[in-house]
């Protein structure tokens, strides 16, 4: 199965599809560096997105520099989690006191996320991520904006810096070539950092709230 798999990375594009892809397994560790840095969250639910990032940037690494399946699937399952726990925060923070209706979100945010991992684990729905992964980021941003408001967060700076590191991925791998090859390396290294600083503004936010209402 595992030759049976195509990457379309602009980095092995450029080498034929051979692995490895030294610039973006390498620059993957970031991803794993960056909450040993700057700290894990106190709440459980965004601790947990936490680990599944230091997990994913282990993953992304094996899955840049193999290119196999198993890496694929580690490194996609982990984001499909981090996503997961992260809007599980986001709910939480944004329906307080309101725990059936919590419940009641959080209950699809679950299904979704088990009909995402059946799905990416079929290759022949392999071209299903990006749609699948592009849904949950939709949604997750739309709670990030409303939980902000809500509880006076500053978010915009964060996300900018993501959404850079997004853009330059996307320009690499629309307009693959000798420069933008290194668009992918961008994505690993601001993506991540935009939104982890957001997980732990907003792991500030939600321990205080657990602390007055509880």
């Amino acid at each position: 199965m595992e030759n049976e798999v195509i990457h379309n990375f602009c980095e092995s594009r450029l080498n034929h599809n051979e692995p490895p892809e030294y610039f973006n397994s390498f620059t993957s560790l970031f991803i794993t560096i960056i909450p040993l840095l700057c700290g894990f969250p106190k709440s459980n639910i965004f601790y947990n997105v936490a680990c599944m990032l230091a997990f994913n940037g282990c993953a992304s690494f094996y899955y840049h520099y193999r290119l196999t399946w198993i890496g694929k699937q580690s490194d996609e399952i982990s984001m499909i989690l981090a996503c997961y726990y992260g809007l599980w925060g986001l709910l939480k923070m944004y329906y307080v006191n309101k725990k059936d209706t919590l419940n009641w979100y959080n209950g699809w945010n679950s299904m979704f996320m088990v009909c995402f991992i059946v799905f990416n684990t079929l290759l022949k729905f392999d071209y299903l991520f990006p749609l699948l992964f592009g849904i949950y980021i939709v949604v997750t941003l739309y709670y990030i904006r409303h939980v902000a408001i809500k509880h006076g967060i500053v978010y915009r700076k964060y996300l900018v810096i993501s959404f850079i590191g997004a853009s330059c991925w996307i320009v690499s791998e629309v307009n693959c070539n000798e420069i933008t090859v290194y668009g992918h390396v961008i994505w690993h290294l601001l993506f991540p950092l935009g939104f982890y600083q957001l997980v732990l503004r907003y792991d500030e936010k939600i321990t205080e709230l657990k602390q007055i209402i509880y």
